[in-house]
């Protein structure tokens, strides 16, 4: 009889001719793949341990036992560090997708004793201007839904951490086939009524802004011009002066330029749909709103495929688009 793995006479299995182990059959124990995926996480058994309240060698013998049920190695152990091998890399993504769809279902079952949770995705600029200060009215509405904001700007994998719902902004090409486009991103002048008055209250021509003290965003995005006062002026036709004295203050975040301009420290190039909400409270006015300049983003909604027959997270995703059809953001 060959040595294939085959049952011998004895009845005792045979290990393969080639030396290597063979996985086992049986079911992998849930204890092991959260240790594994905690410390593929953090890449480190000692953080893994911390956050499982759990010791470094109970961590280590799980991901070993775990080695060794599915016959190859996950990590690569390295003096201070681990990495992940081509198999623990692609165990990892499996295992985030399993471990976030069976808590998912705990916490729905558990629903029926506490509030439903729908976990949203975004980044920072849009989260403190325009989603937080909605939320009130969300919450008035739906009180027994527990809302969590992730807003650290990171794209995440929406099925492998757990995320119902994500607020993206980014170039077309680049938004998710089922991605629901919300705003087209555009930019125009506006400034503090307070501002304006200390520029005897009128603005008649583009070029009359070079007057005054100028907000400049040294952007987060990569490569992303269009919203320059360098691009606005060029497309309103004002011929900008090499040595011209305007002065400009730079700043690194959206609502940063906002809140300055709002306090009448200069002219900001307003993005759409954060100028919204300020234009209409009397905050800013736009001295030229037919002249906007396409930055070449949108914002998209996109929600988990693993979230869609979910109660809560369709309440959440009807109330953002009706948000977004309201008036004042048309008007502006």
């Amino acid at each position: 009889m060959g040595r294939s793995g085959k049952r011998a006479a004895t009845g005792a299995t045979v290990p393969p001719a080639s030396g290597r182990r063979a996985a086992r059959r049986r079911p992998i124990g849930l204890a092991a793949l959260r240790g594994f995926e905690a410390a593929a996480r953090h890449l480190s058994f000692t953080l893994a341990a911390d956050e499982l309240h759990r010791t470094q060698s109970a961590i280590s013998r799980q991901v070993a036992a775990l080695e060794a049920d599915v016959g190859q190695r996950l990590f690569v152990r390295k003096t201070r560090a681990l990495a992940l091998t081509a198999a623990g890399e692609r165990l990892v993504r499996s295992t985030r997708q399993a471990l976030s769809s069976l808590d998912r279902t705990v916490d729905e079952i558990r629903g029926l004793t506490s509030a439903p949770r729908v976990v949203l995705t975004t980044y920072p600029s849009f989260a403190s201007l325009w989603l937080v200060p909605r939320l009130a009215a969300f919450q008035r509405a739906h009180p027994g839904i527990e809302l969590r904001i992730d807003a650290d700007g990171r794209r995440v994998n929406l099925e492998a951490e757990g995320v119902d719902i994500a607020l993206r902004r980014c170039p077309p090409q680049e938004a998710a086939p089922d991605a629901v486009a919300l705003s087209d991103e555009d930019v125009t002048p506006a400034l503090s009524p307070e501002l304006l008055n200390r520029f005897d209250g009128r603005l008649q021509s583009p070029a009359d802004l070079l007057r005054l003290p100028l907000i400049e965003i040294d952007d987060d995005l990569p490569g992303d011009t269009a919203g320059t006062w360098a691009r606005w002026f060029e497309f309103a036709g004002v011929e900008v002066e090499p040595d011209s004295n305007t002065p400009i203050m730079v700043v690194t975040f959206v609502d940063q330029s906002m809140q300055a301009a709002a306090r009448g420290q200069g002219v900001v190039l307003a993005r759409k749909p954060f100028r919204e909400d300020m234009v209409a409270g009397g905050q800013l006015l736009m001295p030229f709103p037919e002249i906007r300049v396409p930055t070449g983003y949108s914002t998209y909604l996109i929600v988990s495929q693993s979230s869609r027959g979910r109660k809560a997270v369709g309440q959440l995703r009807a109330w953002l688009l009706e948000e977004f059809a309201q008036t004042p953001l048309r008007r502006s």
